[in-house]
């Protein structure tokens, strides 16, 4: 059996549907589903800095009482990468039960952000469909009534949902990398730091070294020490699980809440204290030892600002301050 592309006048993925032996779906051979798969980035919303060649995906085809899971690669097929289409070459074949109803999910990560897609609800026949998916982020903001106004996103930076940890960033540093430690930080060069100094007159990063606008634009950033200590002081705060992830739930004045899991940190190429402690940036250099920058740590006991070594990999939970 093969898959096929047929002729549509706009860019999208085909999988051929046959046969197979899950149960109870009771799946029908050489049932064809066309899929549209559309990202569009825009300046003002959700944006990766480097041009999207290709990604992997999970496509889901969910039924009222069962799902399928398949993981999948999609390629940009324009310059500008608004369309993606189905790389046949590396994927599975994908299969769809003829007179059933069913939804098509899409869930990727674009650059470093968690993006998701679902379809309406759809009857395979004998006839092809086309199901329109326009992949939206799942990344939002969280208003928790807080004094300021300030919103908080309900995931941490490069997370698909609350509980998951996201990337790890060494103060300063937009992108996440393999080791961290002095000899692989940014802003240190021959034994010595070269920018956010004792001397230079910086407090807090500038935005671009700040790696939530860097990477979802300019209407968010990372939240400074002033910012926790507003959450921290205007929140019920209960340690808790979600999902099985230990972490802290913060419920605002207003009743919202986020969730921030234990996601520990990285120190050189290890992984440390993930699902026991939680360790998190602020933009806020501790300018009295500028080696270190503020952050704020989440333990089963209690939670609190603490300074860490700025060459360290921690997580980002961003906040928003576009209109």
């Amino acid at each position: 059996m093969r898959t096929c592309l047929l002729p549509l006048c706009t860019i999208m993925f085909v999988m051929l549907f046959t046969s197979c032996q899950k149960e109870p779906l009771e799946l029908t051979p050489l049932a064809t589903l066309n899929i549209e798969l559309v990202k569009k980035y825009s300046a003002e919303g959700i944006v990766s800095k480097s041009q999207v060649t290709d990604f992997e995906a999970t496509v889901s085809i969910a039924y009222e009482d069962d799902t399928v899971v398949y993981d999948s690669r999609f390629v940009a097929v324009d310059s500008i990468a608004d369309y993606y289409m189905y790389d046949y070459g590396r994927s599975n074949i994908l299969y769809a039960a003829m007179g059933k109803p069913f939804r098509v999910l899409v869930d990727a990560t674009i650059g470093d952000i968690a993006f998701h897609g679902e379809s309406e609800i759809y009857i395979l026949e004998n006839e092809p469909l086309t199901a329109s998916i326009d992949l939206g982020s799942t990344f939002n903001y969280v208003d928790l009534g807080l004094p300021s106004g300030l919103k908080w996103a309900n995931c941490n930076l490069g997370a698909s949902s609350p509980e998951k940890t996201g990337k790890y960033y060494a103060w300063g540093e937009v992108t996440e990398k393999q080791s961290y430690n002095w000899n692989t930080y940014s802003f240190y060069k021959d034994s010595a730091l070269v920018k956010y100094t004792s001397t230079d007159g910086f407090t807090a990063l500038e935005s671009a070294d700040d790696a939530a606008t860097a990477i979802l634009g300019s209407a968010w950033r990372m939240p400074t020490k002033e910012e926790f200590a507003e959450l921290y002081n205007n929140c019920t705060k209960e340690y808790t699980s979600q999902n099985s992830v230990n972490g802290y739930r913060f419920i605002g004045p207003n009743g919202n809440n986020i969730f921030l899991p234990m996601a520990g940190g990285r120190d050189g190429e290890g992984l440390l204290s993930n699902g026991e402690s939680g360790f998190y940036w602020v933009s806020t250099l501790y300018s009295d030892a500028p080696e270190y920058a503020w952050g704020f740590i989440l333990e089963p006991a209690s939670c609190y600002e603490t300074s860490y070594y700025r060459m360290l990999g921690q997580t980002i939970r961003p906040v928003y301050v576009g209109n």
